[in-house]
This record gives C-alpha cells, structure tokens and sequence, in this order.
C-alpha cells in the first residue's frame, strides 16, 4: 500500500508538536517531567499489548502503541539534548509512518475481505434460492389445461377461430386477417385433423357462426394446408362507376369493363375471341357496348364496321364517326358479309404466303376488324327471308363465326332476344363466342343460350343496371362485376375526339355497301354523297347497276358530277358547278 505526501505530513506533525511541548516541559519540570512521560510511555505500551494480544478493536492497539511511542520521544527529548532529541523526533516520526503504513493495509486487506465474504455469500444465497425454485417445481402439481387459446389480434379472427374449434374441435395454427377496400380477407392455415374441402363444404355454418352480415368468397392458398376466405361487407357494386378512358397500343390490348366486386378494376381480353353482350332493355346492355367499341376505335391497328338493322339503328349511327361502315338494311347486312368473306379469304392467302398462323396488322399490312352489331336477332329475322331465304344472313354469319378469328376479324354481337335461332340452331353461344357478357336478363330462360345449364350463372338475379355477368377463357366462376357509366356527353364527346384521327379505308380496297333510291341517278348521287370519291366499279356496288346503267346516271347528273383525274366521279364542291354554268356564253 502506497504512502501518500499527506501520510508523511501527517505521521510527522504530532513528534513535533510533542518534541516541541516536551522541551517546554523540561524547561518548566525538569526531570519531573520525563519521569511522568515515560510512566506514561510504560502505560501506552502496557495496553497496546493487551489489545494487541486480546484482539481488542484495532483502532484501541494501534493508537495506544502510537501512544507508547510518542510519550517514549517525549520522555528521550527532555532528558537528552539536542542529538537525542533530534534522534528521538526522527525515531517517532518514522514510527508513525510505518504503523500509519501498517494499519492502511490491515484495513484496506479487512476491507477486501470483507468484500470476499460478502460475494461468498451472496452467490450461496443465489445458489439456495435456485435449488428451492427447483424444488418447488418438482413438487408442485400439474396445471389444469383450460382449453386452446383463442384469442386473436382482432375480433374477426378471434370469431373465427372460436368457430372453427367449436365446429371441429380443431385449432387453426395460423390466421391472418386484413382489412380491404369492400371487407376483410382471411388467410387460414388449417390442422392436419381438419381438411380444406371439408371446411370449404361446411364454410356455410362458419359463415352463420360469424354473425356477419355480407359475403364469403372461398379460394385455395398457396399452400395445400391453406385456405383463403375474402368476406364482402353489404354491396361494393351498389355505387356508379365512372368512365374511365383506356386506350391501348394494339388490338391485342385487353379493354377495361368496370370493377369486380372488391372494387379491382376488370379487363377483358377482345383479340381472336368473338364477344357477345346481351341483357334485357334499360340494365347496360348499351353501355357496355359503347364503352368497348370507343376502346377499340383509339387504336392505330383497328377499325371497326357497325349493322344495326333497327329502324334509324339508334344505337350505332352515334358512332359514325368512328365506323367505317354501317350496315341498316338486309341488303346492306348482306353486303357486308359477302365483303367479310371476300376479306378472310385475302387474308388467309396473305397468311398463306407469309407462312404465319394468326394475324398481325403489323405485319401483314391490314388492320384488326372488329363488327359492331346491334340486335343479333334483327339480323335473322330480317335477312333470313324473302330474296336470302336459300342463303340466310345467319348461316353466312355463322360460317364467318367458325373462321375469322384467326385473321383478326372479329364480332361484337348485342341482344336482347337470345335464341336458338339466333346462335345458326345450337342451344346456346358457347360454339361461337368466347367471351360472354350479360346484363340483367328479365326472361330466366334466356340464362341457357348465353351460359349453357352451367350452375351460378344467373342473370336474373342481378339487381341493378350496369351489374353483369362474365364468362371467358380466364372468367369461370359466376361472380357479379360492375360496368363504367359513359353518360351520353362522354360518349359523344369520345366518339368526336376519336372520330377526328380516324383513317378511312382508301378507294378501292373499301367497303361499299347498297345505297337507296328511287331511280338509278337518285342511287348514284346517294353513293357518290356517302362515299365521296368512288370507282365506277364502287358506284355498281352501290347501285346494284350495271355499267351501262352507271354511266348513263352519271351523264343525267352532269355538271353536278365530276370525274377526277384519278379516274374516280365525285360530287362536284357545292356552287362550283353553278358558277361554271353561269360563265357559259
């Protein structure tokens, strides 16, 4: 143990303050005083002995044998002079460093010690209270087992796996719920005591055991052991949908219908699949048709051709602007079908050189054709009789239905009146369009000719307008969707944007169909209106003339016609032809 300078001081101070009081002493006492300093010295010493030998308190030995010392320099410096009693003072002074020296470290190895002990006994304790804890455990009874916990980190899946253990008396390992848009959706990890199709087949008493009012919808997860439910809170599809434009690059591009029932938005995939839309008056049927076609027109590789045989077609001639052509007559529906099949027939052998299977406008130089037609049943009932009636405009259709698709020529059929006889005499439309759309149907017997005998498909049980069916290649469970709500300023407003950027067929690869009128000249300059610069081979087309018959019409009308020198006739600009005739002499 080390000696501090205040240790030194300190052990130095009392010799000489007592050298000091003994020369005083002397110099008062004489010999009498050294005679009490070493009795006393004798005394000190006497007891620090005892104390030393008794192990009395080391605080009591060590001051008396300090005491001892001091009395002793004391008693040398009075009778000595002043050797001795230099002698005696540095005697004492470095007899109280030592025992100052000494007594640090018995107290500081007391102390470490102590330290020792007292660790001692702590990690004894320790060790007691542990082989009692151990003690305990090995002699307490068993717990009771008071069931499976339950309890989830919400109420919707605490319900359920309260409800799974009391209807099968199983403990679901996992379950996950969140919260969307329309619901909740549940991730269930299932036991191995309880199967996913049983608990599929019973989800009915789950649901009732649920307490919630709302829908389940049942799917496997992407373990065997799973099972995910999506519970839909009342009717998502209750509100309106707005219009939301959707354009695409290519024809192949799938178009957007509306929301499924959480809210997802739906798409349709139209290329190399014919698409029938059907539903009763007033419940979408239109609408959704519009919002297709104006999906269709905003593509750079498409065109499209309308046949509406209702009186005026309403719900085409809106599109005009976007149509390149637009059948209203049985004749004009004919005509059409006759230039459809011409078309496939160019095209297969455009393919047939190219060595390709489906069609690419890219490629192949033509665009995507897509027949808009509105009422499918208008076309059998008015184009199957009279004149037609050995070639019917529904087996023509029919045939273009069984071979077009590949050629990128495709129907998108409307009707309110799905038949037998509308579908070319099979049972239901599932020979001949892909995708199938349906509104609200108000006959239920009409359900069979859009989705066969298949279960769950119920248009009757829609509620509202704008809500349908869809079945197609990647659409097979029944489920309602909800189409976008193009109000009529939309409509109009897209059918003026698109019909403004619409190519037109060039002359003599268009098609021309029949034109009325009551003579031949009326026919001509009805064609030569509606087509604007035409072939004299178009203007037969248009008429229904011959050649002779063409040209001598044309003739009655001059100055009125023209002939271009592109060799194309053409209504002359309006007042030209009057200005012409006026400067005659």
């Amino acid at each position: 143990m080390k000696l501090t300078a205040a240790d030194i001081a300190t052990s130095t101070i009392t010799p000489s303050i007592v050298t000091g009081a003994a020369l005083i002493a002397e110099m008062q006492y004489g010999t009498h005083a050294a005679v009490i300093e070493f009795c006393t010295a004798a005394a000190a010493g006497k007891l620090a002995f005892v104390s030393f030998a008794k192990k009395w308190s080391p605080a009591l030995s060590w001051s008396a044998l300090a005491a001892a010392g001091v009395f002793t320099q004391a008693g040398v410096t009075t009778v000595g002079g002043i050797g001795p009693t230099a002698y005696a003072w540095l005697v004492a002074s470095a007899t109280a460093v030592a025992a100052r020296l000494v007594y640090k470290h018995h107290t500081r190895h007391d102390e470490i010690k102590l330290d020792q002990e007292s660790v001692k006994l702590q990690t004894a304790l320790i060790r007691q209270q542990m082989a009692a804890h151990q003690l305990a455990a090995r002699l307490a009874p068993e717990p009771v087992q008071s069931g499976p916990d339950l309890t989830g980190r919400t109420v919707e899946e605490t319900r359920l796996r309260t409800v799974v253990h009391e209807l099968f008396a199983a403990e679901l390992p996992g379950c996950t719920v969140e919260r969307t848009r329309t619901g909740w959706t549940a991730v269930l990890d299932l036991p191995v005591n309880l199967d996913r199709d049983r608990l599929k087949t019973a989800w009915p008493k789950v649901a009732s055991g649920m307490g919630v009012a709302g829908e389940f919808m049942l799917e496997d997860g992407a373990l065997t052991n799973q099972l995910v439910a999506r519970f839909i809170d009342g009717d998502p599809l209750a509100a309106v949908v707005p219009y939301q434009r959707a354009s695409g690059a290519r024809f192949t591009d799938p178009v957007l219908l509306g929301v499924d029932r959480f809210l997802n938005p739906v798409w349709l995939d139209l290329a190399f699949n014919h698409t029938l839309v059907a539903g009763s008056s007033k419940f979408g049927k239109s609408t959704l048709v519009r919002s297709i076609a104006v999906q269709l027109a905003d593509r750079p590789d498409t065109v499209l051709y309308g046949m509406d045989l209702k009186p005026g077609a309403p719900e085409l001639t809106p599109m005009l602007p976007i149509l390149q052509d637009l059948a209203q007559t049985p004749e004009q529906a004919h005509a059409l079908l006759d230039w459809l099949k011409a078309e496939l027939a160019e095209r297969g052998e455009i393919l047939a050189a190219a060595g390709d299977q489906e069609w690419d406008p890219e490629k192949h130089g033509r665009p995507a054709i897509w027949i808009i037609e509105d009422e499918l049943a208008e076309l059998v009932r008015q184009g199957d009789g009279g004149p037609w009636k050995k070639t019917p405009a529904s087996k023509k259709q029919e045939s273009l239905l069984a071979l077009m698709r590949f050629a990128g020529m495709h129907f998108l059929s409307a009707t309110q009146q799905p038949s037998r006889k509308v579908f070319g005499g099979t049972t239901d439309a599932r020979g001949n369009y892909a995708n199938r759309l349906s509104t609200r149907m108000n006959d239920a017997d009409h359900r069979r000719f859009i989705f066969g005998n298949t279960p769950g498909w119920e248009p009757g049980k829609l509620d509202q307008p704008g809500k349908f069916l869809l079945q197609s290649p990647v659409h097979q469970v029944p489920a309602p969707y909800k189409g976008m709500w193009l109000t009529g300023d939309e409509f109009r407003a897209e059918v003026a944007r698109i019909g403004a950027t619409t190519v037109r067929a060039p002359v003599g690869k268009r098609l021309i169909l029949p034109v009325p009128g009551a003579n031949n000249q009326e026919r001509v300059r009805n064609a030569l209106v509606k087509y604007g610069n035409v072939t004299r081979r178009e203007l037969e087309q248009a008429t229904g003339l011959e050649e002779r018959q063409v040209l001598k019409a044309i003739e009655g009308l001059k100055p009125e016609v023209e002939r271009t020198d592109a060799g194309t006739w053409r209504i002359v600009p309006v007042g030209a032809w009057e200005a012409q005739a006026v400067s005659v002499p």
